[in-house]
């Protein structure tokens, strides 16, 4: 690990974190065993992947954050311009499911040009149950531009594949309801469970073929699986690689970040990546340094045939490839922020303070 080394940002870097929560964790929320491990193990892998001048007080961090704490963390003490949140169905896990719908709806009606929502989406239920339950949340936020979906419930161990009725039925109906994005959790398993889900596999490629007009989320790309997701990424040109969780390697493990981004850029090539750091598990701001200061070691510039990394490519992946993805562009965003309580210059806070001031 090295020390994180600040590095210049220019002015009019427009910053687009794809995934961001905040969580619930709060003794009480704990369902399950599951839910007790990755409880237990949250704070350990917060510290594990965060600087030590970045981390969060362990009787703040493991507690119930608010929404809008969540959003005076990543537009006031980042440069983040705009973050996309999940509600979350580790239902099995957590009471509410990590991360409750009520907050993705506050933070969105808040905050309509600075948050992007994703509905949760359980397709282990009955098809009309689910597609009723899509449309609840539709409802309650019409601005949705994806959803998100775990790859199994536990008590009991219950999985489903991307192209089985209940999913297929899922995706046609967010399609038809104007969703841009599917976001699947990927790569890193939720605590003691079966592996298999999280894999890439034949059924989730059958289903982005099936659906062309979606895009779909790998997310946790680089984390594990990575032959498998690179040529996804290279072969679908709907399919993309969230880097939620993989960017904390910036820091705790640099070498294995440059491996799995050179992988990644091998196959899919640099508009496939789409920044995402996962905050709470890590503070946005170091990051974004680091990325912005990123530069491939000649050695891995040779081994996978890619060109160096530079400006316009790092400005792509913060933020100009996840505007694309959603149809929208950088300019037009910039100017819907224009003016608002996060706009122009302004001194970042501490790490943190939203939350500690909070607590």
């Amino acid at each position: 690990m090295t020390d994180p080394q600040p590095s210049p940002l220019p002015p009019d870097l427009f910053v687009i974190d794809a995934v961001a929560h905040a969580l619930n964790l709060s003794r009480e929320n704990i369902a399950s065993r599951y839910g007790e491990q990755l409880w237990q193990m949250s704070y350990g892998l917060h510290r594990m992947m965060t600087p030590p001048d970045r981390w969060c007080p362990e009787a703040t961090y493991m507690t119930d954050m608010p929404g809008e704490t969540l959003v005076r963390t990543m537009l006031g003490e980042s440069v983040t311009s705009l973050f996309a949140t999940h509600t979350l169905t580790l239902n099995s896990w957590f009471h509410d499911g990590f991360a409750a719908e009520h907050k993705t709806v506050e933070m969105c009606r808040s905050h309509p040009t600075r948050v992007l929502g994703y509905i949760g989406v359980d397709p282990t239920g009955d098809v009309q149950a689910v597609l009723d339950d899509m449309d609840r949340q539709l409802e309650a936020l019409p601005g949705a531009v994806g959803m998100k979906m775990y790859p199994h419930q536990m008590n009991p161990y219950r999985h489903w594949r991307t192209d089985d009725e209940v999913t297929m039925a899922a995706i046609a109906h967010g399609a038809k309801r104007g969703l841009k994005t599917v976001a699947i959790h990927k790569a890193l398993p939720n605590g003691s469970v079966p592996l298999a889900p999280y894999r890439i596999g034949e059924d989730f490629e059958l289903a982005v073929d099936a659906f062309p007009e979606m895009a779909f989320e790998i997310v946790h790309s680089g984390m594990a699986f990575i032959e498998e997701t690179a040529m996804a990424i290279g072969r679908f040109p709907n399919v993309y690689a969230n880097l939620e969780t993989t960017t904390a390697l910036l820091w705790q493990a640099p070498g294995r970040f440059a491996a799995a981004m050179a992988l990644l850029m091998q196959w899919g090539g640099p508009e496939k990546l789409l920044w995402g750091t996962g905050c709470t598990v890590t503070h946005p701001q170091h990051l974004i340094e680091l990325m912005w200061a990123f530069r491939f070691p000649a050695e891995l510039l040779d081994r996978h045939g890619i060109p160096q990394i530079d400006q316009v490519v790092t400005r792509a992946i913060l933020g100009g490839n996840y505007a694309r993805m959603i149809g929208r562009n950088i300019e037009d965003l910039r100017a819907a922020q224009a003016g608002d309580a996060f706009s122009g210059e302004r001194e970042l806070k501490a790490p943190w303070s939203a939350w500690t001031d909070v607590a």
